[in-house]
């Protein structure tokens, strides 16, 4: 579904068939494992119609920008991105979370992670689907120890409940069941928590046999990789492309001409064949020549480094 049918259905929806949760992220005993509980607080009738305009407002103004797949190293300033829904097991655990939301909890406020208004529909199937946006909480942690309040009739009135929660204005991301349209690149990456999932898929690119065979000290060089979120995403980006990330270690030939062209500090091993990793200030270098990130444009032979490829 595009973002102009999207905000279709939300604008011809009753906002009070709209539903508010609150998302709070847990972590089971299991190692690694992890979940959602939902709260589904009841909220009135402006309150709805507030959301509901915040939301197709931000609507209106994305809707006319192209989007672009979704790239864990990074998005550019004013880009709406696009993810695949089954592309992160997260949104998953989400979902199933969202089929029980309870209406009382028992933690604190603080460590609510978004909130989501849902806004359900019946789509052509005749079948109830659901659009949900997502809003990461604003929380009052400064004033756990300080005060707010309010002024009424030239008196400040302090508010005895520091238990504050927030929205505002902006939206970070909508979705259906199979897409979502992503405005804010860190907000949609925090509320899922991907950072153990970019480790994954970086474990699994440098599990590759001809990178330890071909690189000298790999293991060290992996280490440092997987140390740096930096580095777990440019890694990461690699297990979702077509780019094939020993496809610089074929022909060392054509490696060692860019390691010159862009005076890498990297050494080559011509009698066994193998790079030679040193130490932690080759291993962007490395992991460029992995993403195949050294270009030369083709008219000005302008040279240059992708680092987002």
């Amino acid at each position: 579904m595009k973002i102009d049918e999207m905000l279709k259905i939300i604008q011809d929806i009753d906002s009070d068939k709209m539903n508010l949760y609150m998302v709070h992220r847990i972590k089971s005993k299991r190692k690694n494992s992890k979940g959602y509980s939902i709260l589904n607080p009841t909220i009135q009738s402006e309150f709805k119609k507030q959301l509901k305009t915040i939301v197709i407002d931000e609507l209106n103004y994305y809707k006319e920008l192209t989007p672009i797949a979704y790239n864990p190293v990074g998005s550019l300033a004013d880009n709406v991105e696009y993810a695949k829904i089954s592309d992160f097991p997260s949104i998953s655990l989400l979902q199933v979370a969202l089929e029980n939301p309870v209406e009382k909890y028992n933690f604190s406020n603080s460590n609510f992670a978004c909130f989501i208004y849902e806004f359900p529909y019946v789509n052509k199937k005749g079948e109830t689907s659901s659009l949900l946006v997502f809003r990461r909480t604003n929380k009052f942690k400064k004033f756990k120890k300080g005060f707010m309040g309010y002024l009424v009739d030239g008196s400040f009135k302090k508010l005895s409940n520091k238990d504050i929660l927030a929205t505002d204005n902006n939206i970070d991301f909508i979705m259906d069941d199979k897409i979502a349209y992503i405005f804010q690149h860190i907000s949609f990456e925090r509320i899922f928590n991907l950072r153990n999932e970019f480790r994954d898929k970086a474990i699994e690119v440098l599990k590759n046999k001809k990178l330890s065979e071909k690189i000298e000290n790999f293991d060290k060089l992996k280490d440092i990789a997987l140390d740096d979120q930096s580095y777990v995403k440019r890694l990461a980006k690699l297990s979702d492309s077509n780019n094939d990330p020993t496809l610089f270690l074929s022909n060392l030939e054509d490696t060692k001409k860019v390691i010159e062209d862009f005076h890498l500090d990297i050494e080559i091993d011509k009698d066994n064949d193998k790079l030679i990793f040193k130490n932690e200030s080759q291993v962007s270098s490395i992991i460029g020549l992995m993403q195949d990130a050294y270009y030369k444009t083709l008219i000005g032979k302008s040279i240059g480094m992708d680092k987002r490829r």
